[in-house]
């Protein structure tokens, strides 16, 4: 008997000790998942924060090194120009909250939010960065005087700074001029433009976001056992720390898993082998996983400043040349011209205007992915805004011998709330499409009022498009004939800027159409009824 009591004993021992013994293994698992996972998560941020400063740096000198900006820091500042290529560009392209230019520790053009102000307007950011953006000239300097040009005489400096109680992610880049000659003509210290971005509530829970953390806060001091990352500015100290809840996958594991440990000796000690053993594969596939998410976003982070780099460089340096071709073929359409000469000055402006287009969709289409479209809120006259979207076309369609009609209904007369200029943008895109594939009969456009807002239609009496090439017009790059035999030009972007124009605005776009049978575009937008006038039926071009 004693020796079946001690036995029994022995086994009820066994199970605790199991039991515990398991408890045991499963806490010091989890704790350190938990662990691994927090450095991961802590690696992840300050590797994040080096990339938003890296990224900051290209968008800086994406201004900086360039000629035009060499000679309008120069003796005489142009603020004007700065106006331009540094306050609203850094604020409209990048979000940049304060952009400014020191030269010998003085600032020669500041801009807060996008509009010129006085160093005043800055607070505290010119006594604190004068004395690296002195560094930064000086450095410019010495490169510029060893002969070196464009990129490869750029002298940048990034880092974190707080300014008047508020943190900043801030980059300093010297403007450094592309051609000797400009770099001769002014031999002066250098100028430093520094731009800074606010961790405000926007940008932090935006960077939250991006990395799957949560609650994350920019803090004073250290909040507890949180994971965190502590600041540090520019010169070193200590500005701040970024906080956030831990993720505790161990400790969820061990939550979901406790209804086992009621069970058995012999349960609970294959649950504890298996457990262990999965629980090492979950942390391998963690670990697996969260390396191809941060290479996966770094390449996306790149390729997406590659294509921002692109974008930005693209507009200085095709729309300056080609303005300037713009504005010399007016010039020269003053001039006694004979008729061949004035043949090839139409084609040269029709061909430069048409690259001016294709150039403003690119862009379009780059704003639209960024979603940096900001719409519009205001009233505007119905009739007005689709006359003015329909008569810029009325000679095209009355040089094709078309007939150009304006329907707008009874009920929809009057004044409405919503963005004209988008609405007008993609209503002549329809109807210019109308005019370009239609050789026969006309193009009328159709407004009728909706129970919320607008049903736009464009009709036409083209060729039609076949059915299986319809679910595609609508993308990006794309057109209905895509062969290279194609009677009509065209990048294939306007369709598509149109539909994502129209979601943004809430509404919808759809197209009917059968071949030899003619098209019909419309869409829908929801907009606010603001008064009402009668209808008319008018013909704007014929």
């Amino acid at each position: 008997m004693r020796l079946i009591q001690g036995m029994v004993a022995a086994v009820a021992v066994l199970v605790v000790v199991s039991i515990l013994g398991g408890l045991g293994l499963m806490v010091l698992t989890a704790r350190t998942l938990d662990r691994i996972e927090a450095r991961d998560e802590i690696r992840l941020v300050r590797r994040s924060i080096e990339v938003s400063l890296e990224r900051m740096t290209r968008e800086l000198t994406s201004a900086t090194v360039w000629d035009a900006a060499y000679t309008a820091m120069g003796a005489k500042v142009d603020a004007p120009w700065a106006d331009i290529n540094f306050g609203a560009y850094y604020k409209e392209q990048f979000e940049h909250d304060v952009a400014f230019v020191l030269r010998d520790g003085r600032v020669i053009y500041a801009s807060r939010d996008g509009k010129r102000g006085d160093a005043r307007a800055l607070g505290g950011f010119p006594a604190q960065a004068a004395p690296i953006a002195a560094q930064v000239a000086k450095d410019a300097a010495a490169v510029l005087s060893k002969g070196r040009l464009s990129t490869g005489a750029e002298v940048t400096r990034t880092g974190l700074m707080k300014v008047d109680g508020a943190v900043y992610l801030v980059a300093f880049a010297s403007v450094t001029p592309e051609s000797r000659a400009v770099a001769d003509a002014y031999a002066g210290p250098s100028a430093v433009v520094v731009a800074a971005r606010r961790m405000d509530g926007r940008f932090v829970g935006r960077f939250a976001g991006d990395l799957g953390l949560e609650d994350l806060k920019l803090l004073a001091a250290p909040p507890g056992l949180k994971p965190r990352v502590q600041l540090a500015d520019i010169n070193g100290r200590p500005i701040g720390v970024l906080s956030w809840d831990a993720a505790d996958p161990g400790l969820s594991l061990i939550k979901s898993l406790a209804p086992w440990l009621a069970l058995g000796f012999l349960v609970m000690s294959l649950a504890a082998f298996f457990l262990l053993r999965r629980v090492m594969e979950a942390l391998d596939q963690i670990r697996e996983s969260r390396r191809q998410l941060i290479a996966a976003k770094e390449e996306a982070e790149a390729a997406n400043a590659a294509k921002t780099l692109f974008l930005a460089n693209m507009s200085h340096e095709i729309r300056t040349p080609l303005n300037g071709v713009l504005g010399m073929a007016q010039v020269m359409s003053a001039d006694a011209l004979s008729e061949p000469q004035a043949r090839r000055l139409r084609i040269l402006e029709e061909s430069a205007r048409s690259l001016m287009a294709l150039l403003n969709d690119i862009l379009d289409v780059a704003r639209l992915e960024r979603r940096a479209m900001r719409l519009r809120d205001q009233p505007f006259d119905l009739v007005e805004m689709v006359d003015a979207a329909c008569s810029a076309f009325s000679g095209a369609a009355a040089a094709k011998n078309l007939a150009l009609k304006v329907d707008v209904a009874a009920e929809a007369r009057g004044r409405w709330a919503g963005d004209p200029i988008r609405l007008r943008q993609v209503l002549g895109n329809l109807v210019a499409n109308a005019i370009k594939f239609t050789e026969v009969g006309g193009v009328t456009v159709r407004v009728r009022p909706l129970t919320k807002g607008l049903r736009f239609e464009v009709e036409d009496t083209g060729p039609g498009i076949a059915s299986q090439s319809l679910p595609r017009l609508f993308r990006r790059f794309s057109q209905a004939d895509s062969s290279t035999t194609r009677s009509h030009e065209g990048a294939g972007l306007g369709l598509s800027i149109c539909r994502e124009l129209i979601e943004l605005m809430g509404g919808s776009i759809d197209v009917r159409s059968e071949p030899g049978q003619g098209s019909s575009f419309f869409f829908v937008v929801p907009l606010e009824r603001l008064s009402d006038q009668r209808p008319s039926l008018r013909v704007v071009g014929s």
